[in-house]
């Protein structure tokens, strides 16, 4: 598989840093015939599972479904385990060796509620989807030999993929975690509001975007030069601005576009998926994304020379090149830290910047397993009242150089 189209398409999303090239159309994914299994009993005597207890480093993460459940389940056992290791996610990947896949994933931080009504505000998430009994509420879609069900058990947010295997014996599966889930932990109760008098830490209005490093102006626009692995010109713009978020967007001279929303936390600045979902569009390419889960943020409100901060974030992707449809899972790791003032010239002019040093880990698995991993590390220049006057960095994939050409702030 040819990964520099997922790569790139992921990539368009990072508002912070713009490594966009031509797009490269993948292969069609091969499909195995579906395997219809007899399905037996699994064991009643399993220990109560408690998908935080599990090592979310290691093949123990692998052990949210046992060989022995899944020969009574589907007929036959794994021959390749692959865990997710992730903050706050348990989850695997089960290869068979008819070329059948399961994957099953836990969000572990969340209540599961709230992640599923968030998962189904995007249209994609319940088109064609079906209610199915299965825990508190549940949701089973099907699509070119795809079976998927998203669900609330037990208080967990429940995923369960799978290619290959029957109706049947994927609900079977997905019930095994009805009977074996501990129930979700109780919640400490949410603040109260403050008394009369007192005063509120969150300001109300545009306050909640106010950060002297990105100025957040509706209208507000920067042009910007791209040269190394990719060249061209690309102008970023705010489209609409809220009290408690922005959305923005890229226009290429390539003709490619990006589009992105973020949330806004007393100044702290947090990529988000927009509201119709995250998407990249090129010639031949088409590239949709949602978030399955978000933790960190992206730039802090009032960054400090030695500050470190960090953002993990998991895009369920869809792409279409050239009428081929490709499914991805897209885990991306970002750390931070605050420099130094620093002089900086570019032909938008000659700024004091703040220095701001990233590197970046995506890992891309598609079908499964894990097809490409992408690694950069990077520096960014911001200036206050201005942004982003300058970034520079390399990667497994090439360097590249943005620098400010001219800015518009109203």
């Amino acid at each position: 598989m040819k990964p520099a189209s997922l790569a790139f398409s992921l990539l368009a999303l990072a508002a912070l840093a713009c490594n966009l090239g031509a797009p490269v159309a993948p292969p069609a994914p091969t499909e195995a015939p579906p395997f219809t299994a007899q399905p037996a009993a699994p064991s009643s005597s399993a220990s109560p599972l408690d998908p935080r207890a599990l090592d979310t480093a290691g093949i123990e993460e692998c052990a949210l479904v046992s060989d022995s459940d899944f020969n009574a389940l589907l007929g036959q056992s794994p021959v390749d385990k692959v865990p997710e290791a992730e903050i706050n996610k348990t989850a695997c990947y089960y290869n068979f060796s008819g070329g059948q896949t399961v994957y099953v994933t836990l969000i572990t931080d969340l209540p599961g509620k709230q992640v599923y009504d968030s998962r189904m505000q995007y249209l994609d998430s319940a088109a064609g989807s079906e209610a199915v009994t299965l825990g508190e509420t549940a949701l089973l879609q099907e699509r070119d030999g795809l079976i998927s069900i998203q669900a609330v058990v037990n208080g967990w947010y429940f995923n369960l993929e799978s290619r290959g295997f029957d109706r049947q014996a994927v609900l079977a599966l997905a019930h095994l975690f009805e009977a074996r889930l501990i129930p979700y932990p109780q919640q400490a109760a949410e603040p109260t509001a403050p008394a009369a008098g007192e005063e509120n830490p969150v300001s109300s209005g545009l306050n909640q975007c106010q950060n002297p490093y990105y100025p957040i102006v509706q209208s507000a626009s920067w042009k910007y030069q791209l040269s190394g692995m990719s060249s061209g010109t690309f102008t970023r713009s705010l489209t609409a601005v809220r009290a408690d978020g922005f959305d923005d967007q890229d226009v290429f001279s390539a003709g490619t576009t990006r589009q992105g929303s973020w949330a806004c936390q007393n100044g702290d600045l947090i990529s988000l998926t927009p509201s119709a979902g995250a998407a990249v569009t090129a010639a031949g390419v088409t590239a949709a994304y949602t978030i399955e889960s978000n933790s960190g943020i992206s730039f802090p409100a009032t960054p400090q020379p030695g500050q470190e901060w960090s953002q993990n974030i998991v895009y369920l992707g869809q792409e279409t090149t050239n009428g081929v449809n490709i499914e991805t899972r897209n885990v991306m790791e970002m750390t931070c830290q605050a420099g130094g003032i620093e002089a900086v010239k570019v032909p938008a002019g000659e700024f004091q910047a703040l220095r701001v040093d990233c590197s970046t880990k995506i890992d891309i698995y598609t079908s499964g397993a894990l097809a490409f991993t992408f690694t950069s590390v990077s520096s960014a220049w911001y200036a206050p009242g201005v942004g982003m006057v300058k970034s520079s960095g390399t990667s497994n994939m090439g360097g590249t150089e943005i620098v400010l050409l001219a800015y518009s702030i109203p």
